[in-house]
């Protein structure tokens, strides 16, 4: 994707970050997995991934570290889009085999001057839920 496919993902509210998102879209391991990009405001990241057949389990399912991949950087987007962040807690429950493409939505708990809580949701191509959980990440201080 290049910065003009990423701007017509994004908020008007949300340009002004572009060139963050842009490097956390382009970090090796994102494109690796073939994580996408779908749309991005202040206060929501929707993201997806097809599975391949590489991303499978030993039964043929979506493997959970795929799956989990997913969460993580969809939380990661959202969480670093204005400042920087790192995760301190992840809690994520899996509901179903995942298949096809998954699709992953973040949004804010609660944000705070030190901590940030999020919410993320991950749906099968039926929009059946395939995996949930909340994310915390310590916002980073900069000194002037």
């Amino acid at each position: 994707m290049n910065m003009d496919d990423l701007k017509s993902r994004m908020s008007s509210d949300s340009l002004q970050y572009a060139e963050r998102v842009m490097d956390m879209y382009n970090a090796p391991f994102a494109r690796e997995m073939g994580l996408e990009i779908k749309s991005i405001s202040l206060d929501r990241v929707e993201c997806y991934l097809d599975l391949r057949p590489e991303m499978m389990n030993s039964m043929g399912r979506g493997h959970g570290g795929a799956v989990y991949t997913l969460f993580d950087h969809t939380f990661a987007i959202l969480s670093n889009l204005v400042h920087d962040c790192t995760g301190q807690n992840t809690s994520i429950s899996f509901y179903r085999p995942a298949q096809g493409r998954l699709t992953a939505v973040a949004v804010p708990i609660n944000r705070s001057r030190s901590l940030e809580v999020y919410d993320v949701r991950i749906t099968n191509e039926e929009g059946k839920l395939v995996a949930s959980g909340v994310c915390t990440a310590f916002v980073i201080r900069r000194d002037p």
